[in-house]
């Protein structure tokens, strides 16, 4: 991608980013104004500036940082699982008839299975602790990585491979230099889906079991009617969701900027 096109793809997101803050705005002063003219009642809804003090509270004691670091874990041990299980599994399964044969059915009837209805099993089989929450998203996750990266591979173009042979290229050349660069839009799609997969699974989990986290702290605010809580570990939520996506968009716009 040249200079100019670089700038201009700057400027266009830009663009996009002012307008969709301008909605958001207007949702937020709505629900300011709405609340403190007591329209709804503060249980069900409180006033966004004293969610946004509790946030701030939450943030400096510490609570917030704490049981952020412990859901971002979570998500993204099980989530560096998934993907080294579904990259190498979707790779073998497009490229090896074998290795199509063996996991195929298994993708297929796995991916509509709900992981959320796993959990009451995973609590008898490992506990409340970190390895069953990082277990269920490794599971959860694997799915759509491994159906984008067979995808992916099985797509790629069958005249990128004859070229590399006609040139002497070994299979691991032909892998490595060939299948996985060309593949490597598809991966990384694939690892979009399964992030916010991985953060929702671990939410769910946390609030189900307990063991600190977001989703912990959140359900407690439920349990003591401290609605406050619970609007304030949302907003720290989307904010850990959205950082999360952006830098995987990052990521994906420095690796993929030659196609």
């Amino acid at each position: 991608m040249d200079v100019s096109n670089k700038l201009s793809f700057d400027r266009t997101d830009a663009v996009n980013a002012g307008k969709s803050v301008y909605s958001l705005i207007i949702v937020l002063l709505i629900w300011e104004i709405v609340t403190q003219l007591g329209m709804i009642h503060y249980y069900f809804l409180p006033p966004l500036s004293d969610i946004l003090v509790r946030f701030f509270e939450m943030t400096v004691d510490g609570t917030l940082i704490y049981h952020g670091y412990l859901t971002v874990r979570r998500a993204l041990v099980g989530l560096v699982i998934a993907c080294t299980l579904g990259i190498v599994i979707g790779v073998l399964t497009a490229r090896n008839r074998i290795a199509s044969w063996f996991f195929d059915p298994i993708i297929e009837v796995g991916y509509p299975v709900p992981v959320i209805a796993l959990v009451p099993v995973f609590l008898f089989w490992f506990g409340t602790g970190d390895l069953s929450k990082i277990v269920l998203v490794a599971i959860g996750c694997f799915w759509p990585v491994a159906i984008n990266v067979r995808n992916a591979t099985r797509d790629v173009d069958e005249n990128l491979i004859w070229s590399a042979r006609m040139m002497g290229t070994s299979d691991r050349q032909l892998l490595r230099r060939v299948i996985v660069p060309a593949s490597a839009p598809g991966i990384i799609s694939g690892i979009q889906i399964a992030l916010p997969i991985s953060l929702i699974i671990t939410f769910v989990f946390e609030m189900v079991a307990g063991g600190g986290g977001l989703g912990h702290i959140e359900i407690q605010g439920v349990r003591t009617f401290d609605s406050v809580q619970v609007y304030a570990t949302l907003i720290a939520i989307m904010i850990l969701g959205f950082a999360l996506d952006r830098g995987l968009r990052q990521v994906r716009f420095r690796l993929l900027n030659w196609t």
